[in-house]
Protein backbone atom coordinates (compact mmCIF):
# COMPACT_ATOMS: atom_id res chain seq x y z
CA UNK A 1 0.00 0.00 0.00
CA UNK A 2 0.98 3.76 -0.76
CA UNK A 3 1.99 6.11 2.29
CA UNK A 4 -0.28 9.46 3.06
CA UNK A 5 1.26 12.30 1.06
CA UNK A 6 2.51 14.98 3.61
CA UNK A 7 -0.27 17.44 1.70
CA UNK A 8 -2.71 15.58 2.35
CA UNK A 9 -1.83 15.06 5.86
CA UNK A 10 -1.32 18.81 6.63
CA UNK A 11 -4.50 19.43 5.49
CA UNK A 12 -6.17 17.81 7.77
CA UNK A 13 -4.20 18.68 10.26
CA UNK A 14 -4.53 22.42 9.40
CA UNK A 15 -8.34 22.40 8.93
CA UNK A 16 -9.10 20.06 11.90
CA UNK A 17 -7.35 23.34 14.11
CA UNK A 18 -9.47 25.60 12.34
CA UNK A 19 -12.57 23.64 12.91
CA UNK A 20 -11.59 23.38 16.64
CA UNK A 21 -11.06 27.06 16.98
CA UNK A 22 -14.07 28.25 14.71
CA UNK A 23 -16.73 25.60 14.95
CA UNK A 24 -19.71 28.04 13.71
CA UNK A 25 -18.17 28.92 11.01
CA UNK A 26 -16.74 25.79 9.79
CA UNK A 27 -19.05 24.28 7.74
CA UNK A 28 -22.53 24.70 10.10
CA UNK A 29 -24.72 23.40 7.57
CA UNK A 30 -22.40 19.89 6.95
CA UNK A 31 -24.32 16.69 7.29
CA UNK A 32 -23.35 13.01 8.25
CA UNK A 33 -25.10 10.07 7.68
CA UNK A 34 -24.58 7.31 9.71
CA UNK A 35 -26.51 3.98 8.55
CA UNK A 36 -25.99 0.59 10.88
CA UNK A 37 -25.10 0.67 14.27
CA UNK A 38 -25.04 4.72 15.50
CA UNK A 39 -24.70 3.60 19.07
CA UNK A 40 -20.97 5.31 19.49
CA UNK A 41 -21.69 8.47 17.28
CA UNK A 42 -23.02 10.92 19.29
CA UNK A 43 -25.38 13.54 17.45
CA UNK A 44 -22.68 16.37 18.72
CA UNK A 45 -19.61 14.64 17.74
CA UNK A 46 -18.65 17.59 15.72
CA UNK A 47 -19.25 20.78 16.38
CA UNK A 48 -21.26 22.44 13.67
CA UNK A 49 -21.96 19.32 11.86
CA UNK A 50 -25.57 17.51 12.01
CA UNK A 51 -26.19 13.51 12.29
CA UNK A 52 -28.72 11.94 10.32
CA UNK A 53 -29.59 8.35 10.90
CA UNK A 54 -32.05 8.33 7.57
CA UNK A 55 -31.73 10.63 4.52
CA UNK A 56 -34.83 11.75 4.88
CA UNK A 57 -35.62 14.62 2.36
CA UNK A 58 -32.34 14.70 1.41
CA UNK A 59 -30.20 13.69 -1.14
CA UNK A 60 -27.04 11.96 -0.62
CA UNK A 61 -24.95 14.38 -2.43
CA UNK A 62 -25.85 16.89 -0.13
CA UNK A 63 -24.30 14.60 3.40
CA UNK A 64 -20.52 15.81 3.53
CA UNK A 65 -20.13 11.74 5.15
CA UNK A 66 -21.40 8.84 4.52
CA UNK A 67 -20.71 6.19 7.47
CA UNK A 68 -21.68 2.72 6.97
CA UNK A 69 -21.41 0.93 10.03
CA UNK A 70 -21.46 -2.47 10.32
CA UNK A 71 -24.35 -2.89 7.95
CA UNK A 72 -24.97 -5.21 5.31
CA UNK A 73 -24.84 -3.81 1.80
CA UNK A 74 -28.28 -5.73 0.90
CA UNK A 75 -29.57 -3.81 3.95
CA UNK A 76 -28.82 -0.40 3.11
CA UNK A 77 -31.46 1.96 1.30
CA UNK A 78 -31.95 1.83 -2.87
CA UNK A 79 -30.71 5.17 -2.98
CA UNK A 80 -27.62 4.77 -1.25
CA UNK A 81 -26.69 1.27 -3.13
CA UNK A 82 -27.28 3.52 -6.92
CA UNK A 83 -25.88 6.35 -5.61
CA UNK A 84 -22.61 5.82 -3.90
CA UNK A 85 -20.76 6.36 -7.25
CA UNK A 86 -21.84 9.20 -7.63
CA UNK A 87 -21.30 10.65 -3.92
CA UNK A 88 -17.49 10.23 -4.54
CA UNK A 89 -17.44 11.10 -7.75
CA UNK A 90 -18.55 14.62 -5.78
CA UNK A 91 -15.79 14.66 -3.52
CA UNK A 92 -17.81 12.95 -0.59
CA UNK A 93 -16.60 11.16 1.75
CA UNK A 94 -17.25 7.62 2.83
CA UNK A 95 -16.68 5.48 6.38
CA UNK A 96 -16.81 2.00 6.23
CA UNK A 97 -16.62 0.03 9.62
CA UNK A 98 -16.24 -3.70 9.91
CA UNK A 99 -18.39 -6.22 11.50
CA UNK A 100 -20.13 -9.76 11.18
CA UNK A 101 -22.56 -7.37 8.29
CA UNK A 102 -19.84 -5.79 6.72
CA UNK A 103 -17.58 -6.96 3.98
CA UNK A 104 -17.49 -10.27 2.46
CA UNK A 105 -19.27 -10.78 5.54
CA UNK A 106 -22.08 -8.75 4.58
CA UNK A 107 -22.04 -8.67 0.62
CA UNK A 108 -19.85 -5.55 0.18
CA UNK A 109 -18.49 -7.15 -3.17
CA UNK A 110 -20.85 -5.44 -4.82
CA UNK A 111 -18.95 -2.31 -4.50
CA UNK A 112 -15.40 -4.00 -4.48
CA UNK A 113 -14.33 -1.42 -6.92
CA UNK A 114 -14.58 1.36 -4.15
CA UNK A 115 -13.24 -0.29 -0.85
CA UNK A 116 -10.06 0.54 -0.03
CA UNK A 117 -9.53 -3.25 1.02
CA UNK A 118 -9.64 -6.40 -1.01
CA UNK A 119 -12.19 -8.97 0.46
CA UNK A 120 -10.53 -12.79 0.47
CA UNK A 121 -13.56 -14.74 1.58
CA UNK A 122 -17.46 -14.29 1.57
CA UNK A 123 -17.46 -15.24 4.72
CA UNK A 124 -14.18 -12.86 6.61
CA UNK A 125 -15.57 -12.04 9.98
CA UNK A 126 -13.32 -13.95 12.43
CA UNK A 127 -12.06 -14.81 15.39
CA UNK A 128 -8.15 -14.51 15.97
CA UNK A 129 -5.56 -14.53 19.06
CA UNK A 130 -5.76 -10.79 20.37
CA UNK A 131 -2.98 -8.73 19.34
CA UNK A 132 -1.96 -5.27 18.82
CA UNK A 133 -3.20 -3.10 16.35
CA UNK A 134 0.03 -1.70 14.76
CA UNK A 135 -0.35 1.96 14.14
CA UNK A 136 1.89 2.22 10.01
CA UNK A 137 1.22 6.20 9.33
CA UNK A 138 1.44 7.85 12.67
CA UNK A 139 2.04 11.51 11.45
CA UNK A 140 -1.98 10.53 9.93
CA UNK A 141 -4.50 13.06 11.97
CA UNK A 142 -6.88 10.46 12.40
CA UNK A 143 -4.22 9.05 15.17
CA UNK A 144 -3.79 11.88 16.72
CA UNK A 145 -3.84 10.80 20.77
CA UNK A 146 -5.78 7.89 19.73
CA UNK A 147 -4.00 4.48 21.57
CA UNK A 148 -5.29 0.97 20.42
CA UNK A 149 -6.40 -1.63 22.76
CA UNK A 150 -5.58 -5.54 21.25
CA UNK A 151 -8.11 -6.75 19.28
CA UNK A 152 -8.97 -10.33 18.29
CA UNK A 153 -12.12 -10.67 15.70
CA UNK A 154 -12.40 -8.42 12.83
CA UNK A 155 -13.02 -8.70 8.88
CA UNK A 156 -9.54 -10.60 7.46
CA UNK A 157 -8.86 -8.50 4.39
CA UNK A 158 -6.38 -8.02 1.78
CA UNK A 159 -3.97 -4.70 1.60
CA UNK A 160 -5.27 -3.05 -1.73
CA UNK A 161 -2.39 -1.88 -4.14
CA UNK A 162 -2.68 1.99 -4.43
CA UNK A 163 -4.54 2.65 -0.99
CA UNK A 164 -2.88 3.95 2.32
CA UNK A 165 -2.35 1.30 4.96
CA UNK A 166 -3.07 3.30 7.83
CA UNK A 167 -2.97 0.57 10.63
CA UNK A 168 -2.30 -3.18 10.70
CA UNK A 169 -3.01 -6.25 13.27
CA UNK A 170 -0.45 -7.30 14.79
CA UNK A 171 -0.81 -11.14 13.92
CA UNK A 172 -1.31 -11.40 9.95
CA UNK A 173 -3.77 -12.33 8.44
CA UNK A 174 -5.81 -15.73 8.30
CA UNK A 175 -6.22 -16.96 5.42
CA UNK A 176 -4.48 -16.46 1.53
CA UNK A 177 -3.32 -13.12 1.09
CA UNK A 178 -0.66 -10.75 -0.44
CA UNK A 179 3.02 -11.28 1.79
CA UNK A 180 4.51 -8.05 2.24
CA UNK A 181 7.68 -8.88 2.52
CA UNK A 182 10.08 -12.23 1.69
CA UNK A 183 8.08 -15.28 1.93
CA UNK A 184 4.91 -13.01 2.43
CA UNK A 185 6.14 -11.23 6.01
CA UNK A 186 4.59 -8.91 7.46
CA UNK A 187 5.38 -6.50 10.18
CA UNK A 188 3.57 -7.84 13.07
CA UNK A 189 4.88 -11.38 12.36
CA UNK A 190 2.24 -13.02 10.25
CA UNK A 191 1.90 -15.01 7.39
CA UNK A 192 -0.20 -12.21 5.38
CA UNK A 193 -1.05 -8.91 5.90
CA UNK A 194 -4.19 -8.12 7.70
CA UNK A 195 -4.85 -4.53 7.55
CA UNK A 196 -7.36 -2.89 10.32
CA UNK A 197 -7.56 0.68 8.57
CA UNK A 198 -6.86 1.87 5.14
CA UNK A 199 -7.59 5.01 3.46
CA UNK A 200 -7.82 5.33 -0.77
CA UNK A 201 -9.00 8.41 -3.00
CA UNK A 202 -12.27 6.92 -5.30
CA UNK A 203 -12.44 10.23 -8.35
CA UNK A 204 -12.76 13.39 -5.74
CA UNK A 205 -14.00 11.44 -2.92
CA UNK A 206 -12.04 9.56 0.17
CA UNK A 207 -13.11 6.12 1.56
CA UNK A 208 -11.34 5.12 4.86
CA UNK A 209 -12.11 1.41 5.85
CA UNK A 210 -12.05 0.24 9.23
CA UNK A 211 -11.76 -3.97 9.49
CA UNK A 212 -12.69 -4.01 13.39
CA UNK A 213 -16.26 -3.43 14.63
CA UNK A 214 -15.95 0.06 15.94
CA UNK A 215 -19.11 0.31 17.51
CA UNK A 216 -17.74 -3.63 19.56
CA UNK A 217 -14.60 -1.77 20.73
CA UNK A 218 -15.91 1.54 21.39
CA UNK A 219 -18.64 0.03 24.03
CA UNK A 220 -16.03 -2.01 25.55
CA UNK A 221 -14.52 0.19 27.33
CA UNK A 222 -11.37 1.35 24.62
CA UNK A 223 -10.34 4.65 26.44
CA UNK A 224 -9.48 6.37 22.87
CA UNK A 225 -12.52 5.19 21.35
CA UNK A 226 -14.18 8.56 21.19
CA UNK A 227 -11.23 10.24 20.52
CA UNK A 228 -10.41 8.54 17.02
CA UNK A 229 -14.30 8.46 15.97
CA UNK A 230 -13.99 12.64 16.14
CA UNK A 231 -10.35 12.62 14.63
CA UNK A 232 -11.82 10.15 11.55
CA UNK A 233 -15.29 12.46 11.16
CA UNK A 234 -13.06 15.77 11.82
CA UNK A 235 -10.82 14.44 9.17
CA UNK A 236 -13.52 13.20 6.51
CA UNK A 237 -15.56 16.45 6.71
CA UNK A 238 -12.54 18.76 5.94
CA UNK A 239 -11.96 16.46 3.17
CA UNK A 240 -15.81 16.67 1.65
CA UNK A 241 -17.25 19.91 0.04
CA UNK A 242 -20.76 18.71 -0.08
CA UNK A 243 -23.46 20.63 1.72
CA UNK A 244 -27.36 20.32 1.69
CA UNK A 245 -28.79 22.12 -0.69
CA UNK A 246 -30.63 26.13 0.50
CA UNK A 247 -33.85 25.53 1.75
CA UNK A 248 -36.59 28.40 1.97
CA UNK A 249 -38.80 28.81 5.07
CA UNK A 250 -42.07 27.68 4.58
CA UNK A 251 -45.55 28.99 6.68
CA UNK A 252 -45.40 27.19 9.90
CA UNK A 253 -41.81 26.77 10.36
CA UNK A 254 -41.05 24.18 8.16
CA UNK A 255 -38.70 24.17 5.44
CA UNK A 256 -38.35 23.25 1.61
CA UNK A 257 -35.34 23.06 -0.53
CA UNK A 258 -35.26 25.86 -3.21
Amino acid sequence: MSRVTPIRALVGVLVGLYLSLHPAAAGAAKLILALGDDSYIPSNAIQGAEVKRELGEYELVEFAVVILSNVSYGGLPAAVQGGLSEYLNRGGSLLITGGPNAYGSGGYRAIADILPFEIRAEQDWRAAPFKPVIPLQPGHPILEGVTFRTVGTFNDLNPKPGAVEIAQYAGGGLGRGIGGGPGGAVLGGGTFQSPMIAERRVGPGTVVGVAFDLGQEARSGWTDGSRFVRNLLTYLLALSPLEPKPREKEEGGGERRR
